[in-house]
């Protein structure tokens, strides 16, 4: 997730005019290649879903289902592990108020908060109306933190400032993952209806629904500011055709215009994604997926940002198997993903003909790329 490839020169002589043609993006240099930097032995019990980074506090969380497992990013040691907790999902920060948010299930929905010095558990919310606590993103602007309660279809938001619920944003179908764009809006993926939703989060309303065709069960979701381009991980079709060799086709990393919703470009990826992100310093667009396609090794895909609406492919980096989700730190410019090594997938049955490898949990491992 390494120097922005806009040349220094244009932003002492280009107007504003030419910084937002395709003129001012700037090619790969040659002789730099993304690559797997660290893989982080964790080991421990339970399985994985989003991983995150502080950049300040130069941390990695992965929630493990019952506990948090919290390392260094530069030592690569493992310096917390939260427990005694259910159903994790996903960790956001607030460093502006030392809380920690973590989405969990016991089975119903559950919010813990943590403070950020100490990483210790300090309180824990259980939204009403709500099923599936899944994903989750904090605004800088409303100064909240938005949960997805898949089941539900809907957010909750909670002050990051009081820990406190203060209210829900309704949804036309199951939120997955979201991304806010630093201006008030909070952009989401609707998986089950192939579309990209847009709420204020202040107001707490729905501004904008949009197809995101041809993309089929977003997940994945990051954001180009600076010129409005959305970057959606799709997953293809569904379980258990969805891992069928014959629907790679459906894996497709969308790109959408932020203001009207039109889809500009799309490029084909690996199996499994369940996240993107975007390096603004760089123009690259990092996607993680489960399977490169043969069934043995993990992917991430890497494209640069030729113009906000051309994209190429500059790398393909192998990763462990089921390294699916992604976090970027924007001052290393290094991504990281989390995954285990596998056994061979269990025999095929009529009910589950394209049977998954399984995950070995005492090699679960944090993938650091960069160059």
């Amino acid at each position: 997730m390494t120097a922005r490839r806009f040349l220094s020169w244009t932003y002492i002589v280009a107007s504003v005019l030419v910084l937002s043609s395709p003129a001012a993006f700037r090619a790969a240099p040659a002789g730099s290649e993304y690559h797997v930097i660290r893989n982080i032995l964790l080991g421990g019990d339970g399985g994985w879903d989003y991983v995150t980074v502080d950049p300040d506090a130069k941390r990695v969380y992965a929630p493990r289902g019952t506990h948090i497992q919290v390392v260094d990013e530069v030592s690569g040691k493992l310096v917390a592990d939260m427990s005694d907790l259910k159903g994790l999902h996903g960790v956001a920060v607030a460093p502006e108020f030392n809380r920690g948010f973590v989405t969990g299930n016991d089975p119903d929905p559950l919010i813990y908060l943590f403070d950020l010095k100490s990483l210790k558990i300090t309180g824990k919310i259980t939204p009403p109306s709500a099923m599936d606590s899944d994903s989750l993103m904090y605004d800088t602007v409303s100064k909240r933190a938005f949960i997805n309660t898949a089941a539900s279809n809907n957010a909750q938001a909670v002050d990051a400032a009081s820990g406190k619920l203060v209210g829900t944003v309704m949804l036309p179908g199951r939120p997955e993952a979201a991304v806010p764009d630093g201006k008030g809006s909070m952009f989401v993926n609707i998986v089950d209806k192939s579309q990209m939703v847009e709420y204020d989060t202040r107001a707490l309303v729905i501004k904008n629904t949009w197809s995101s065709e041809p993309c089929f069960r977003g997940v994945g979701l990051s954001m180009d500011r600076e010129h409005r381009r959305l970057f959606i991980g799709c997953q293809g079709s569904v379980s258990p055709q969805r891992d069928d060799p014959s629907t790679v086709s459906k894996n497709l990393l969308v790109v959408m215009n932020a203001d009207n919703g039109k889809v500009v470009a799309s490029m084909p990826i690996g199996i499994g994604t369940d996240g993107t992100a975007y390096d603004p310093s760089t123009g690259d667009v990092f996607v993680t997926c489960r399977d490169s396609g043969d069934g043995k090794n993990g992917v991430t895909k890497v494209f640069h940002e030729d113009s906000p609406d051309k994209y190429s492919l500059v790398a393909d980096v192998e990763t462990i198997y089921g390294a699916r989700t992604i976090a970027l730190d924007p001052k290393t410019h290094h991504v990281f993903s989390i995954g285990t090594e596998k056994n061979e997938p269990v025999p095929a049955t009529a009910d589950n003909p394209y049977p998954r490898p399984r995950p070995v949990p005492s090699t679960f491992t944090v993938v650091e790329i960069g160059k």
